[in-house]
């Protein structure tokens, strides 16, 4: 022991350790002039990080009557409930400082304690005089932390705040929720969010939402015309892009669509109903595995493959509607993008038509809402059989023949 103007040098007994000294100096921990982390300290010393972070608890005075043979030895603070606290004093980038002259913050929650908490839906509150020995896990639901959490904390489909006096010794977890962390917060390991944060459906109100049967004025009518146009546009030019790198594919799932329309939308309510459970139970089985927790990153990239899935269900069945369209109508089919673009637009009419009723104002009103609703339908049965005619397609071994399909409506 070597004690030092602002603290104290200590040198192990055992030297095979490959620790040369460990500096305590005001409220930092270093070992070989490197400021560690508790997680590092623990790692490096084992049982003896105790004895040194009780010793950083004392202030200079303190430590110099410990180990001054002519002053009565200071007796040393009591080991806090903690093993170690989560936040060896290290400023890192994206945590708070910690108080080391204040220990009083770890050692008053005592009143009471738990293990492990797991819920499926609802809130979890860890209240500022609780200590949560384990981790601390939520599914659809949101988490409060106000007390001490020992372990990990996930937030699945939720979100999660961390108050002032709230202390995480391991890793913060959020997938598909917001995280508020007040600056006071201390986590002791690293924070990961995935997702896109909190989302409230209820005030989407861009341009050409369906969902928006009304626009406050005509102003606000021609707005919603502009934007269905421009969502027609878009799925235009996505939908030509699939014909142009799958046209081949795109008609066989379209023919499947044609010949098994009742099938192939039973097989896409089914998979919009399990979607949702799947996605959870996949976020569940990383998280509980710990060693997933970093795999949860590649959620979005599987919901952007469903979503491109989508896309080709829903061009196969608007390039097999406007190519029935163009036969009615003797136009000619050997162009697949204007036939596609023209069962675009048929399916979306009824909104865009809409749209079209709604400049007349509040008069209009009845039938814009009708329209829509229409509207919205039509593309909810185009969008769901689309998406089961690809599961036919990639799971069925027999193929419908495309000449008799194609040809049927002539």
């Amino acid at each position: 022991m070597l004690p030092l103007q602002e603290g104290l040098a200590l040198q192990p007994r055992d030297a095979d350790r490959g620790v040369r000294s460990v500096e305590i100096t005001g409220g930092t921990i270093a070992i070989d002039g490197n400021p560690v982390t508790g997680a590092e300290l623990r790692d490096r010393l084992g049982a003896d990080s105790d004895l040194i972070l009780q010793l950083s608890y004392l202030g200079s005075a303190e430590r110099r009557a410990l180990f001054d043979p002519g002053t009565t030895a200071a007796p040393l603070p009591p080991s806090p409930p903690v093993v170690t606290p989560p936040d060896v004093p290290t400023i890192q980038p994206g945590r708070s400082e910690p108080n080391r002259d204040n220990p009083s913050r770890s050692r008053s929650r005592r009143s009471r304690r738990g293990d492990d908490r797991v819920r499926f839906g609802g809130r979890i509150t860890v209240a500022a005089d609780e200590i949560v020995e384990g981790d601390v896990v939520a599914i659809g639901g949101h988490v409060t932390i106000e007390g001490e959490v020992r372990g990990d904390v996930v937030a699945v489909g939720g979100g999660l705040t961390l108050g002032p006096r709230a202390t995480v010794a391991n890793n913060v977890v959020v997938v598909g929720g917001a995280l508020s962390r007040d600056p006071g917060a201390r986590v002791g390991g690293d924070i990961r969010e995935v997702g896109i944060g909190s989302v409230e459906f209820g005030r989407w109100n861009w341009p050409g939402n369906p969902l928006a049967f009304w626009p406050p004025s005509m102003v606000g009518s021609a707005f919603a015309l502009v934007g269905t146009v421009a969502r027609a546009a878009i799925l235009c030019l996505l939908a030509a892009l699939v014909i142009l790198l799958g046209r081949e594919y795109v008609e066989r799932a379209g023919a499947r669509a044609m010949v098994e329309p009742l099938k192939a939308g039973a097989i896409g309510l089914l998979a919009q109903l399990l979607f949702l459970p799947i996605l959870v139970i996949t976020c569940v089985v990383l998280v509980i595995t710990i060693v997933g927790i970093p795999l949860l990153i590649l959620v979005p990239f599987m919901i952007l493959g469903l979503a491109l899935v989508g896309l080709v269900g829903f061009t196969a069945v608007a390039y097999q509607i406007g190519f029935h369209l163009a036969v009615r109508l003797g136009w000619t089919t050997d162009n697949p993008y204007l036939t596609t673009v023209g069962g675009i637009l048929l399916l979306l009419s009824p909104a865009l038509l809409a749209r079209i009723v709604g400049l007349s104002g509040f008069p209009g009103f009845p039938l814009t809402g009708l329209l829509v609703f229409i509207g919205i339908m039509i593309e909810y049965l185009a969008w769901t059989i689309g998406f089961g005619s690809m599961a036919l397609l990639r799971f069925s071994r027999s193929q419908p023949p495309l000449t008799d399909t194609l040809i049927t409506a002539s």
